[in-house]
């Protein structure tokens, strides 16, 4: 439905023909007459108005909702917007003179990025073999140079998805420990469901009603957490033999070892949608480490450390974004190599993605996760 809508001159053009044409007197209708001023007060309450209407319509529907809007409309279904998640990562501690003491690592210890924008702190996990309960933390023993421990974001959402490397800013002064480094870049780190995220979301919803079909499945599945990746796989055993009435989901986080947790989450809120009789199964997906190497040659005065974080993080952007069963494309990651470079180097060589010039991935169950990304100086 097209809305007939006014701007103020319109509206008050219409008025005064209007009065004119019922009237059967001279009106005066020049800059600063009284009628004037009537018609142009109602014109900007006429107006006022109309936004007003516009406004209702507007958020009468989910396509045209923005912001708070989409959350009240979805809450009405029982919908809510899916939160940010926090990134994780895990942080060496390290001792330049350990064999003169033991130190330790307390839960809730900070540690930063070098420009100390980002910051993360020490998380308990009690499988960990320098954890104590006893000291609250984790201990380095005396003459062990190094412990490593989980760490998480202080932040939740993609801000905390920073390189290996990075985290190298203590920012708790431990006793025992002179410096640390994540050795693993930070991952799962998910932002706030965006608006479109929602209204995709949402639209599966509708369509996933007509229950135990695939798109009902994948609308369980999407719905457990913001951050998710998966495969459906039907008629199929996780051997790959075939067997009618049985699905199962391949699942991955980011992270690319999705904890028990998640798995369960996932398989109750399949199970609540499942056809009466089929099996189910919830798996993590099977990873496919890759490093990436390539060398470039410089252009003048250009430090190859600048090159390298370009690259590394588009390359890295591009492969950890992948979903479950996607290929990573040798041509594309070459493509975003080159895009990333542009003028800060003269030229770039071969690049290998685990010592190959092909495709990596795309079978079932699995995932490519970077391992690696190494960004040489050409020799001359």
């Amino acid at each position: 439905m097209n809305l007939s809508l006014q701007n103020f001159s319109t509206l008050v053009e219409n008025a005064s023909a209007t009065a004119k044409s019922v009237c059967s007197s001279l009106l005066d209708f020049s800059t600063g007459s009284v009628l004037r001023s009537l018609y142009e007060g109602n014109a900007t309450v006429a107006l006022w108005l109309q936004y007003l209407l516009l406004q209702v319509l507007s958020v009468t529907r989910l396509s045209t909702s923005f912001g708070a809007d989409v959350d009240s409309w979805i809450s009405q279904f029982g919908i809510s917007r899916l939160g940010a998640t926090y990134a994780t990562t895990t942080e060496t501690f390290i001792s330049l003179s350990p064999d003169s003491t033991s130190a330790v690592v307390p839960v809730g210890a900070v540690v930063k990025t070098a420009d100390g924008t980002v910051s993360f702190s020490v998380k308990e996990d009690t499988t960990n073999q320098y954890w104590s309960t006893t000291a609250g933390g984790y201990v380095r023993p005396q003459g062990t140079t190094s412990i490593t421990c989980p760490v998480v974001c202080t932040v939740a959402g993609s801000v905390g998805n920073v390189s290996a490397g990075s985290v190298n800013l203590l920012g708790t002064q431990i006793a025992g420990i002179d410096t640390c480094t994540n050795l693993a870049a930070a991952a799962n780190g998910a932002d706030q469901e965006s608006d479109a995220a929602v209204k995709s979301r949402v639209a599966l919803w509708f369509a996933s009603l007509a229950s135990a079909t695939l798109t009902a499945i994948e609308a369980a599945i999407s719905g457990v957490a913001s951050n998710l990746s998966y495969q459906v796989v039907e008629n199929q055993t996780v051997d790959g033999l075939y067997r009618s009435g049985f699905f199962y989901a391949v699942i991955d986080d980011g992270s690319g070892n999705t904890p028990q947790s998640l798995l369960e989450s996932v398989e109750t809120a399949i199970e609540a949608t499942r056809a009466c009789g089929v099996e189910t199964s919830t798996i993590r997906a099977t990873v496919i480490p890759v490093t990436i190497t390539l060398s470039v040659s410089l252009a003048t005065g250009v430090a190859l450390a600048t090159v390298q974080n370009a690259i590394v993080n588009e390359i890295t952007n591009y492969v950890d974004a992948l979903a479950v069963g996607e290929l990573c494309q040798y041509t594309r990651v070459s493509s975003i190599a080159v895009q990333a470079a542009g003028s800060l180097v003269s030229s770039v060589g071969v690049l290998t993605i685990n010592g190959q010039t092909s495709d990596v991935g795309g079978s079932t169950a699995t995932v490519v996760r970077v391992e690696a990304v190494n960004v040489t100086q050409a020799t001359s």
